[in-house]
């Protein structure tokens, strides 16, 4: 067990920039406020990652805020699990998220500040986490009720949700393929969340906003190498945040974010004009922290905030968060570069060295923010989107740049992704990409404009298509309307946004003179383009004759002057054996024809890879297939060479992951 005086003692011996050590907290912290008397938190026994806690807690009180406040539980639960609280804005209730002992399912609860009052809000379905209150009355939570998985574990994934505040009228608002969490209501009414962004092999966890009612969704901060967890906005209009580069870790660095100098995506000035890591010891990348690890950031007014801080820690195992506060001061910068901001005073609140605390926040009053009303027109079951200019766009993800009057973009093609069920077998794919469907192709205007009617609530990408049809880019995060949602923020494909908002380069697009190309098909009706039903059949039929390997019996003398027969293997052409033998890959063993294995299986992994799933002018079979690059003529030829809709269904298979299912 650690004491307190071991805390403190190695507290102050922790390098942390510009960081003070004191026996307690500066005069009850802000004990002249009235409105900070008291803070409530969650105590637990477990660590918990991206809402995956089902150990046993509480909820508990802090007043005064203090290292001499008196600490009592709010609950008084016997192996109940329960995580983020949330205070009403006249400070007198909190919402929270719960699964009684024995329960199967984890719901939304209340209870008044002072511990009366309990009632459940939402009933049934999956498991609720994240409740807010929204300003109108209704409740924002987020859910795995749609029974859908995410993209990279096959577990629950959650997304936002509404209700009333009895729990009525429940309606899914967020249509993402992997996880929505930790919403925060910003002061303009929005919401701000973390998104977890699995689109074949990348793997990010941005921060996106959207409407209370779902509409108006898009990237609000972060680059492709770094993520934010537990968003927090500050009372000067940024947004404090924890920096992370792991995939499911949401601990790490205590980051104060510059939403006014842009969005970080691309982060074409370098992070500190984007971004300041306030605890710069602290390793992103996970364990071991040799500095310690933060969660949970979260103000209490005058430049002060409450953390969830453990000490130095080996392991995830080794981990025990405890309370502590923090000042966060701007220190100006020099001529011509941005203030920043490093933390002070880093002081000791409360700890149980048994349990670990998490998620504190200030029992308190607050402004209410505006109430954003609904759009949504539920009399219609589609939406439309308006791209301003394909050509405008940057480098930094890795993708090409089409250059407006040498490359020629007519089409796009857009697809739609296919949610994973629970309890489907993992047999998708061999590759890091999961279903998807085609929905159809649209016409780009001569100055590099769409428009596109597709169906509401669904989740859809779409790629420029070159001369070839050939996917140019790839859109790698899926984007939705709600009914009769019409955006027209896209003003670019990965535009370079910078300080001062989006810089369109096409401000009166011809396509918003155009009636919008009508795609609005049922997600059902989209089409299903994999290999076993629709690119095993033509392999099997054109090309397997060829591609094979072959063994040659022969006669081999011996040193000793002995003859034996012996049988060479001669390899397949080009190294594939397009057999529909069955193959057992080196990833998770699961099983697939050969010829599937050798065009995409693994193909991450190989040396030469065949097909880049996604990325078809990246791919030597769509190259050999089309006889273009280093294919002279299409492949194959003679009596099997394919007609236009064969090349047509490996290109579009190629661009929608080359799934096998």
């Amino acid at each position: 067990m650690r004491s307190r005086t071991r805390l403190l003692g190695l507290l102050c011996a922790l390098p942390l920039a510009s960081a003070g050590c004191k026996d307690e907290a500066p005069e009850d912290l802000i004990r002249s406020e009235t409105t900070t008397e008291a803070l409530v938190f969650v105590k637990t026994r477990a660590t918990e990652t991206l809402n995956r806690n089902w150990e046993e807690g509480n909820l508990y009180k802090l007043s005064p805020i203090s290292p001499e406040g008196r600490v009592t539980p709010l609950t008084d639960f016997v192996g109940a699990s329960i995580s983020d609280p949330c205070v009403s804005f006249d400070g007198k209730r909190i919402l929270f998220s719960m699964r009684p002992e024995g329960g199967q399912t984890r719901n939304i609860w209340e209870i008044g500040a002072d511990g009366s009052g309990l009632r459940q809000v939402t009933r049934g379905g999956g498991h609720d986490f994240d409740p807010l209150y929204l300003p109108d009355g209704r409740i924002l939570f987020t859910s795995s009720r749609a029974g859908e998985m995410d993209e990279y574990n096959h577990a629950p994934a959650e997304h936002l949700y509404t209700c009333g505040a009895d729990g009525g009228e429940v309606e899914r608002i967020s249509f993402n393929q992997s996880d929505d969490f930790d919403p925060v209501l910003l002061p303009t009414g929005r919401i701000l969340y973390t998104r977890w962004e699995h689109f074949g092999t990348m793997n990010r966890f941005p921060l996106f906003e959207t409407n209370p009612d779902g509409t108006g969704t898009f990237h609000s901060f972060g680059p492709h190498e770094r993520n934010f967890f537990h968003p927090q906005p500050t009372p000067d209009g940024r947004i404090i945040a924890i920096e992370s580069t792991e995939v499911n870790g949401d601990h790490g660095p205590v980051a104060m974010l510059r939403p006014e100098r842009g969005p970080a995506d691309p982060a074409a000035s370098g992070h500190d004009a984007h971004w300041n890591v306030l605890t710069a010891q602290i390793d992103p990348g996970g364990a071991p922290w040799d500095h310690g690890v933060f969660k949970y950031p979260h103000p209490l007014g005058r430049g002060k905030y409450v953390v969830s801080y453990s000490l130095p820690a080996a392991s995830e195992e080794e981990v025990d968060y405890g309370l502590y506060t923090f000042t966060a001061d701007i220190l100006e910068g020099e001529a011509g570069a941005a203030d920043r901001f490093e933390i002070r005073s880093l002081t000791f609140l409360y700890d149980d060295p048994e349990m670990n605390e998490y998620d504190a926040q200030l029992i308190a009053p607050r402004t209410k923010p505006p109430v954003i009303p609904s759009s949504v027109n539920r009399a219609v079951d589609h939406g439309e989107f308006l791209a301003q200019d394909v050509f405008n766009r940057g480098t930094e993800d890795g993708q090409e740049r089409p250059l407006r009057g040498e490359d020629p973009i007519e089409r796009i093609a857009v697809m739609i992704a296919r949610p994973t069920g629970v309890g489907e077998m993992n047999d998708i794919s061999a590759n890091e990409f999961e279903k998807r469907a085609f929905l159809g192709y649209a016409p780009v205007e001569s100055d590099g404009s769409f428009r596109i009617r597709v169906p509401a609530d669904t989740p859809l990408a779409f790629a420029t298509l070159d001369e070839q049809g050939r996917g140019f880019v790839v859109k790698r995060t899926w984007i939705y309307v709600r009914p009769g949602e019409e955006f027209n923020r896209c003003t670019g494909c990965h535009e370079d946004r910078v300080e001062g908002g989006l810089h369109p380069t096409n401000p009166n697009p011809l396509a918003a003179l155009r009636s919008a190309t009508d795609l609005n098909v049922r997600p059902e009706n989209a089409t299903v383009i994999n290999f076993r039903d629709d690119i095993g059949p033509i392999v099997e039929a054109k090309c397997a004759s060829c591609h094979h390997e072959t063994y040659v019996d022969r006669d081999s003398t011996l040193a000793d002057g002995t003859v034996v027969a012996v049988t060479d293997t001669i390899p397949p052409p080009a190294e594939l054996d397009l057999t529909a033998v069955p193959d057992t890959l080196d990833r998770m063993g699961r099983v697939f024809p050969r010829a599937y294995v050798s065009l995409s299986g693994e193909s991450e992994r190989m040396e030469e890879q065949v097909v880049v799933p996604a990325f078809p002018r990246r791919s030597r079979l769509i190259d050999a297939v089309l006889g273009l690059g280093a294919a002279d003529v299409p492949h194959p030829g003679g009596e099997s060479i394919l007609n236009d809709a064969e090349k047509e269904l490996f290109n579009l298979w190629v661009l929608l992951g080359a799934q096998y299912r």
